[in-house]
């Protein structure tokens, strides 16, 4: 009886963990995302200094977050996000706006990917 008991606690710890988790990284893709799109809101504006500091912020947060999120997620899927988060730093910090706003796209669409590919859906499971 004791070992039962002890198998659903342990069940129930690695589901609250499996669920933290899944609530944790929607909550920092919709955090990358909206500070993505307000750094593209200021290249819009035309406030670049502040649209830099923004980017720099953004891309120093990220390579803090991935850190811990390469323990459980797939390095390859991190990496293209942060070369593209780097990319769209470096276009921005030389002017090349156009650039920039492909690289925050691709960001913002890989962001979205690592979302939707990491809630265990019946279609990501299968």
């Amino acid at each position: 009886m004791k070992r039962f008991i002890i198998a659903i606690i342990l069940f129930v710890i690695t589901v609250s963990c499996c669920v933290a988790e899944n609530i944790w990284l929607n909550n920092s893709v919709k955090l990358f995302t909206a500070d993505i799109n307000s750094v593209m809101q200021n290249v819009s504006d035309e406030n670049s200094d502040k649209a830099q500091n923004l980017a720099t912020d953004v891309v120093d947060r990220w390579q803090e977050q991935q850190i811990f999120l390469s323990t459980f997620i797939n390095h390859e899927h991190l990496d293209k996000i942060t070369q593209a988060m780097i990319s769209m730093r470096t276009n921005l910090s030389q002017g090349q706006i156009e650039d920039f706003f492909v690289d925050a796209e691709l960001s913002k669409s890989l962001f979205e990917y690592l979302r939707s590919n990491d809630i265990p859906t019946p279609q990501n499971i299968l």
